[in-house]
Parts: C-alpha cells; structure tokens; sequence
C-alpha cells in the first residue's frame, strides 16, 4: 500500500511539473500558446505599375483668323462661342490671336474653346478684350465678357468700328465706317494721361496683367509708347495691343498699326503675361510719350 501511494504522489508531482512548465512558457510567449502556430507566408510584392505616359503637349500651328486655328496634330477647329471677325478689326483680331497662339501649348476644353498654358480661356479672353463678339447668347462667361468690351470701348467696340457718339458697332456683314483721316506731321504731345495696372491671374513663377491707358488731356494721343520699370526682375512673356521691348527691368509698349491712336477721354486696354520669382510688385511709375501718367 506504502509504494502504491508512493507511485501515485510521484506521478501527480510529475503531471504538477509539466503544467507548470507549460505555463511558464506561454507567460515568455505573451501569454499565447504556440504550439500549433504555424508561420504566415511572407505578403506577395506589391505590383509594379507601369510608369503614365506623359502627355503630349498640342500647339497651335496655323492662325487662320481669331475663332480658326490648325493644331499641330493636323486637327483644325473654330472656337466655338465666337462670331466672325468684323471687317473692321479682322486683321486686329488675327494679329491678337497669333500673338496668343501660335507656336503656343493649347488645350481643347469641353466648351469647344483653347485653353493657353496659364489656364485662361482663350475665347473669354478674346471677346474681353474686344478682338471678337460671342455669338453664344447662353454662355454667361461670353456675355459678360462682351458686355465689360462694350462698357469700356475696346476693340471691335470702338474706332473704326465705333465712331465717337456711336451707341453701337456696325454688325459683322455691314461694311466697315472709314474713320475721318487727320493729317498730322508726327505724334502729338501728351497732355494727360492716365493708367491702371491690374495683375488678373498669377500661378507659379508667373502672372497675367491688364493695363489700361486713358487719354485724360484734351487732344488726341498719337503713336503712343508706355513705358515702366519692374523693380523685383519681372519679365515680359508675351503682349497683346501692344509691341514690347524691355532691357533690364524698363519695359516699352509701342502701339500696335491699329490702335494708334487714343482719343480725349477715352482708354485703351493692353496686356501681357510674365514671368516672376518670389516677389512681383507693381511698378511705381509709368509715362507715356515722356508725359508721366497717374496711376488709377
């Protein structure tokens, strides 16, 4: 009887051991049991994806007129929303449109007009600035944009096409009013003048300007050059209504052939886009013909 309790206090010592030992293993293991784990496979490798293929940037290869232009994928298309150009400010318009596109990255938008490389929209643009008149009564952006050129007189909305106490211009299939010519021996002497600098858009590294000239003297301004200077190394991209030339920081914007001429009380709108570093104030000082201008 003694060895049978023996044997049996041995074997329950025994048991009491294994599941002591048992526990103290799990407690190192964070307290799981291991015993039937198995190891995961290692994850897959992510899939490489392909590399995007850059997009091929379209330009403008041919300026037909300033609703007409070849790309140069072979593709020719009107812009839509805009009207004929008007006989009296065609070869206006198709000088503004080359200026702004030929050569230049251009993309279609759903509206069927261009987007330049600054993201304007060329058709607003073009009717903004009185190159053009929408025929798009349903576009909102067009109409208020041809009401702004209408306002203001520019373009298409003013000489020749408009003549001073003209509420209206002449529609498109009207042949154009030939301006009363004045023989002059040269350009006139500024005796007012006046100029509002606005910056429209910028993005990174550059920006798009309007600059409107007013002829606040009592005679007509003639052959006219504006001239300013940038003070933070601006530079002129490119101009339209105007011929740009710049050394340094001076900028000189000539007149175009058909907006020679500025009657009193009148303004004319020009502008360009630029490039710029980190600061881009406006200049402080303008003059025209040599006559400073005030700022407005």
């Amino acid at each position: 009887m003694r060895r049978l309790y023996d044997a049996v206090s041995a074997r329950h010592l025994l048991l009491t051991a294994i599941v002591l030992i048992s526990v103290a293993s799990a407690c190192g293991n964070g307290g799981q049991d291991t015993s039937l784990a198995t190891t995961a496979p290692p994850d897959p490798p992510a899939a490489i994806e392909p590399p995007d293929k850059p997009a091929i940037a379209v330009t403008v290869q041919k300026v037909v007129d300033v609703r007409t232009v070849q790309l140069s994928d072979g593709e020719e298309i009107k812009i839509k929303g805009l009207a004929a150009p008007d006989e009296c400010w065609t070869e206006a318009a198709t000088t503004f449109a080359k200026t702004m596109l030929l050569d230049k990255p251009v993309d279609t938008t759903p509206a069927g007009s261009l987007r330049l490389a600054d993201g304007t929209d060329y058709a607003v643009l073009a009717v903004e600035l009185g190159m053009v008149r929408s025929e798009a009564p349903d576009d909102q952006l067009l109409q208020e944009a041809e009401t702004t050129a209408s306002a203001k007189r520019l373009g298409r909305w003013g000489p020749p096409c408009v003549q001073p106490g003209t509420a209206t211009p002449p529609p498109a299939t009207r042949a154009p009013t030939t301006p009363a010519r004045t023989t002059t021996t040269g350009p006139r002497p500024v005796t007012g003048c006046s100029v509002a600098y606005r910056v429209t858009n910028t993005w990174p590294g550059g920006f798009r300007t309007d600059v409107t000239i007013g002829n606040t003297g009592n005679t007509e301004i003639t052959g006219w050059t504006l001239r300013w200077t940038f003070a933070d190394g601006q530079r002129v991209s490119e101009m339209w209504n105007a011929t740009p030339k710049q050394t340094g920081g001076e900028v000189l914007a000539t007149a175009m052939p058909y907006n020679q001429v500025i009657p009193p009380g009148e303004t004319l709108l020009m502008g360009f886009t630029g490039t710029s570093g980190g600061t881009n104030s406006a200049p402080r000082a303008f003059s025209l013909d040599g006559h400073a201008c005030t700022l407005v």
